[in-house]
C-alpha cells in the first residue's frame, strides 16, 4: 500500500512539473509572439484609410511647453483634422487643427480664423505635424517593430473585448516624429493593448522623460479604423 501511495505521489509531482514547464515555455515564446503581433498591428494601421486617435498626457511638467492632449482623425494622405491642447507655463491652450500635406493650420479659441504654423513652431510647443501620425516611418507605427524586450504580458478585458497586452521599451529616437522633445538616447517603458481578432491596436501607454526634469506618460487610444474621410485646407 505504501509503495502504491509513493508511486501516486511521484506521478502527481511529475504532472505538476510538466504543467509548470509548459507555462514557462509559453512565456519563453512570448517574445516571438509579441513581435509577430506587433508586425500584424503595424500592417493593419499602415493599410487603414484613416484612424481616430485620442492622446492624453499625464504628469506633465508645469515649467515647460508640452503637448497636453489631442483628439482627431488621421489619414495616409497625409492629413489630420481635430483638436490639440498645448500647455505653456501650466496654462492650457486649445486649438482646432487641420494638417494637409506639409502644412498645418490652427485656430485658437480667441482667433477668428486659422493661421499657418511652421514645423519649428510646432516642435517648440512639443507637438508634431499631426499629419504624420500614420506615417509608417515616423508616426505611431514606427515604434512597433523596434520595441525592445517585447513580451506578451497576458490578456485583459475592456467591455466586451478581450485584449492582449504587449510590454517593452520604445527607443526615444523612434518617438521624435510624434514627440519632438523626446531624447533619442532614452528608453520609454510601454504597454500596448491589441485586439488579436481584428489585429488592431486599441490603446497604448508610453512613459518616460519626454520633457527635461520630469517623467511623464501619454495614453493613446485608437478606433474607427478605415473610415473614408477627406480632409481639406480650411
Amino acid at each position: 500500500m505504501k509503495r502504491v501511495l509513493a508511486l501516486c505521489a511521484v506521478v502527481v509531482f511529475a504532472v505538476a512539473g510538466c504543467s509548470d514547464k509548459k507555462e514557462s515555455g509559453g512565456g519563453g515564446q512570448s517574445g516571438g509572439d509579441a513581435v509577430a503581433l506587433l508586425t500584424d498591428v503595424k500592417k493593419t494601421i499602415d493599410e487603414a484609410a484613416s484612424v481616430h486617435i485620442v492622446l492624453t498626457g499625464r504628469d506633465l511638467p508645469d515649467n515647460a511647453q508640452t503637448l497636453a492632449s489631442g483628439d482627431g482623425v488621421a489619414t495616409h494622405a497625409p492629413a489630420f483634422k481635430g483638436k490639440l491642447t498645448v500647455r505653456s507655463s501650466g496654462s492650457p491652450i486649445d486649438a482646432d487643427v487641420v494638417a494637409v500635406g506639409s502644412k498645418v493650420y490652427a485656430k485658437v479659441s480667441f482667433s477668428p480664423s486659422y493661421i499657418e504654423l511652421t514645423p519649428t513652431q510646432l516642435a517648440g510647443l512639443g507637438a508634431p505635424d499631426p499629419a504624420i501620425l500614420l506615417d509608417p516611418a515616423k508616426g505611431l507605427t514606427a515604434v512597433l517593430p523596434t520595441l525592445k524586450d517585447a513580451k506578451v504580458k497576458g490578456e485583459t478585458r475592456e467591455g466586451a473585448k478581450v485584449l492582449t497586452e504587449v510590454t517593452g521599451s520604445v527607443e526615444g529616437k523612434t518617438l521624435q516624429g510624434i514627440f519632438p522633445k523626446a531624447p533619442a538616447d532614452q528608453d520609454f517603458p510601454s504597454t500596448f493593448k491589441i485586439d488579436k481578432s481584428s489585429k488592431q491596436l486599441i490603446s497604448a501607454t508610453i512613459t518616460g522623460p519626454f520633457y527635461a526634469g520630469a517623467t511623464s506618460s501619454y495614453d493613446v487610444t485608437l478606433d474607427k479604423y478605415g473610415e473614408k474621410i477627406e480632409i481639406t485646407k480650411p
